[in-house]
């Protein structure tokens, strides 16, 4: 279990581009200490592990999850990575009217190009 939240901590820490660095400074501790941490070598006390998902900003059971539990994307509240599946369906809908748009102006190069000079678009 302690090489699975380590690797986790490790893991999360690098996906929030934190350094080891800033995180030992956070927790006030040695970044030889903390480095500890992350390669299991010491193993976090609870009240170390809520400082660290604190400041990672996750819940402490993030750490004991089983690999499929963490992100499921039927919460649409839970937070992935800095989105939230309401963000990414919005993002979705935007790319698709992007691509859209692109395939428009791609047809209006090609009318151009075939020497009409105008740029007739339905809508």
């Amino acid at each position: 279990m302690k090489n699975k939240v380590s690797y986790r901590v490790r893991k999360l820490r690098e996906s929030k581009d934190f350094s080891q660095d800033n995180m030992a400074a956070d927790l006030n501790i040695t970044p030889s200490a903390y480095s500890k941490i992350e390669r299991g070598i010491t193993d976090p006390s609870i009240g170390r592990l809520e400082q660290i998902a604190k400041i990672l900003g996750v819940d402490v059971t993030y750490f004991f999850q089983e690999a499929g539990d963490p992100l499921k994307m039927e919460d649409t509240d839970k937070v992935y990575g800095f989105a939230t599946k309401g963000d990414i369906e919005e993002l979705n809908k935007i790319i698709n009217q992007l691509k859209q748009e692109i395939a428009l102006l791609k047809k209006d190069i090609l009318t151009l190009h075939a020497g009409t000079g105008q740029i007739k678009r339905k809508k």
